[in-house]
């Protein structure tokens, strides 16, 4: 029997190890579409992540106890309720900073080419909000902020405190004529860091190229999922997951809007329903409640948003259910 699979991926502080978490529960409990044939033995960093759920927060990216036996495992799943067929739910073990670097460096090893090469369809998370999206420079608005810093310095140090244009020009002309000699360099700032949404859309890049073709010839799915969605006005959630990423993404948006050979849906995402930080009456109602009965997600099904409790419905749409 040909191998179905599908793979989880995000970058860093993406909300992946926080859904994984609230997954198993459902799985357990046998609620939601998907059913789990066995779950792995000892996944010390998903029961970590559990463990801060069920005592109301959030697993943290910073805790490296969440480390611990981490490893590359999979999960064999049945969709429509335990009847579909068996797929195995690829979640790699490599963190969101790697894949960064794997898009940053254009470099991949051979054996995540070979983990994307046998899935035929994924799950791409972007959380909201997080302090970890890098957004791309405003070059203007960075420029003027710049020289008033430059004019700041010169009044309270006197004009030789600035640094003009024609200042920069003259040295780098002097660095240009002076060859290879070190004492003459002038250290240029590290590049920052690459926008969010450049990653995103080199990720959906890697997912056209290798993806396989799905058992029935049709396209391979993904699922891009935004997490925190609660987090978010209600506004902001009223028009949609699309209108949320043209708003903050805007290359990947218009990346998303000529997939080829992808099958794309988005969702929006709520782990537990609701913020456990900085809501108090809300995480008191958590705690009273099982974790199993808790979350949702959004999604367009052509008739507008509709929102569902079951929060496997991204891995479901990933599998082709």
């Amino acid at each position: 029997m040909t191998r179905r699979s599908i793979v989880l991926l995000g970058g860093p502080d993406s909300g992946k190890t926080n859904y994984i978490g609230r997954l198993w529960p459902s799985f357990k409990k046998r609620k939601g579409v998907l059913r789990a044939e066995r779950l792995p033995d000892d996944i010390a960093y998903v029961d970590g992540a559990v463990e801060h759920l069920m005592q109301g927060s959030f697993a943290p990216r910073s805790d490296r106890n969440l480390e611990v036996g981490r490893a590359d495992f999979s999960i064999s799943v049945r969709g429509a309720n335990g009847q579909g067929n068996l797929t195995e739910l690829m979640v790699p073990d490599i963190s969101g900073e790697l894949w960064t670097r794997t898009v940053a460096t254009f470099e991949i090893s051979q054996e995540w080419l070979d983990v994307l090469n046998e899935a035929e369809g994924a799950v791409v998370f972007v959380r909201a909000r997080s302090d970890q999206i890098v957004q791309p420079l405003d070059w203007v608005t960075a420029r003027n902020i710049l020289r008033l810093d430059a004019e700041d310095d010169e009044s309270v140090a006197g004009p030789e405190a600035a640094v003009g244009d024609e200042q920069m020009a003259a040295v780098e002309a002097e660095q240009s004529l002076s060859g290879d000699d070190a004492s003459n360099v002038v250290e240029v700032p590290s590049e920052p860091d690459l926008p969010t949404q450049v990653v995103l859309c080199e990720l959906l890049r890697y997912l056209y190229l290798y993806l396989a073709d799905r058992v029935d010839g049709g396209r391979p799915h993904v699922a891009v999922v935004v997490a925190a969605w609660d987090l978010l006005d209600p506004e902001v959630r009223a028009a949609g997951p699309m209108a949320y990423l043209k708003r903050e993404f805007p290359l990947f948006a218009g990346r998303l809007a000529d997939t080829g050979r992808l099958d794309v849906r988005l969702f929006g995402l709520s782990v537990v329903g609701g913020d456990l930080e900085d809501d108090e009456e809300f995480r008191n109602r958590f705690l009273e409640r099982d974790i199993s009965e808790q979350g949702w997600v959004v999604v367009n099904d052509g008739d507008g948003l509709r929102t569902d409790e079951d929060v496997m419905l991204p891995i479901a749409w990933a599998m082709g259910e």
